[in-house]
């Protein structure tokens, strides 16, 4: 597809075919990381990036800590740069840039090098800024994803980050070959459902679409394993929309925000399985008798297909990589919503926004 000719929609069904090329050619893609990592003592890992790219950090973080066995700390760049107190030594520096030119990126790494700490930097594009600030380095193999709201960047770079631990782990023998495999059928079981998802979530919106058109203000509300499709969400849906997108860890919302709820107030909740479930269910329960206000939930559960602001669809809920799945209604969202208000979200509401304020190295 030409660069003329995409649109974010076409990105997002292109997430399943994306994740399944990583997953075939990932020795070619991750052998020299591999062997960069064992070539260092490494007793726990940084990964740093901003937007997208520490949506996808938090996202993996879980699993790649059960996987390796050590801390493995998401921040975000300018937060690790200005850190007063780091660890002395065997640490491991993932810097995550998209486009291979985040200038707070570029700074965490060239703090980790002084530190001595090992350096990998990871971005979709090639021979950018970023790969001289890094000792070594991991293509993002997602293929090309033009300027816009990033929706192959997240999933594919949540799969990057899994099959390098995946990698790391087998060879140390901290799990089996039949667990490594088990945990790649898990990613490839969640993603391949996105065109699916994506398909529902067309139905959804058109469904609500004359009641969605005229929000102004939305808040999303999450938890637990889908915390990292609650900011990749909001992200998406405020870059596309360019009006009031808010999201909320569920307990955090519950501690004041809740204030500002009136009738002109759109709730959207991500009502993965877990443990938190039937609080949110009673919390949304309360905004719609006691508020009057909009509110809609993305669940599996088939008790809330009565309601048709409701999206109920079969996930996968992996303790993992259900944020994987999750956040495919949101970029769904981000991309009919902002069509149907006259906003082209394929194009920048200003291209040389990082260039004015330096955000990006050229």
């Amino acid at each position: 597809m030409s660069e003329e000719n995409w649109d974010m929609y076409d990105y997002i069904l292109e997430s399943k075919d994306a994740v399944r090329s990583i997953v075939k050619h990932k020795d070619q893609i991750l052998e020299k990381a591999v062997e960069y990592f064992f070539s260092k003592k490494i007793n726990r890992m940084y990964i740093v990036g901003s937007g997208t790219s520490y949506h996808a950090g938090l996202a993996a973080q879980s699993v790649i800590e059960k996987i390796l066995d050590i801390p493995i700390v998401v921040q975000y760049p300018m937060e690790f740069k200005d850190q007063e107190f780091l660890p002395d030594s065997d640490t491991l520096v993932v810097g995550i840039s998209h486009a291979g030119r985040s200038t707070s990126t570029i700074s965490a790494l060239d703090k980790a090098r002084e530190k001595g700490y090992a350096t990998i930097a990871a971005t979709a594009e090639k021979n950018k800024p970023i790969l001289e600030h890094a000792d070594c380095s991991v293509e993002i193999a997602i293929g090309p994803e033009y300027a816009g709201p990033k929706t192959k960047g997240y999933i594919g770079t949540v799969a990057t980050l899994v099959l390098f631990a995946l990698e790391i782990a087998l060879k140390m023998n901290k799990i089996t070959d039949a667990e490594y495999e088990k945990y790649v059928d898990e990613v490839l079981e969640t993603t391949d459902q996105i065109p699916a998802i994506a398909e529902a979530s067309v139905k959804w919106y058109e469904d609500n679409k004359q009641e969605l058109i005229k929000s102004r203000r939305i808040i999303i509300v999450g938890y637990e394993q889908c915390k990292s499709a609650l900011l990749e969400g909001t992200l998406k849906v405020l870059e596309a929309v360019r009006y009031s997108v808010t999201g909320y860890e569920m307990e955090e919302f519950m501690h004041g925000v809740y204030h500002s709820i009136d009738e002109d107030t759109y709730m959207l909740y991500i009502g993965c399985e877990g443990q938190y479930y039937d609080r949110m269910i009673n919390m949304k329960n309360y905004f719609e008798k006691e508020r009057g206000n909009k509110n809609f939930v993305i669940t599996s559960d088939e008790g809330q297909v009565t309601n048709k602001n409701n999206l109920v669809y079969d996930f996968k809920n992996n303790h993992y990589f259900a944020s994987l799945e999750y956040v495919v209604p949101f970029q769904v969202l981000a991309r009919k919503l902002s069509l149907d208000l006259g906003i082209d979200c394929n194009v920048s509401s200003d291209p040389h926004f990082h260039k004015k304020m330096g955000s990006y190295t050229y």
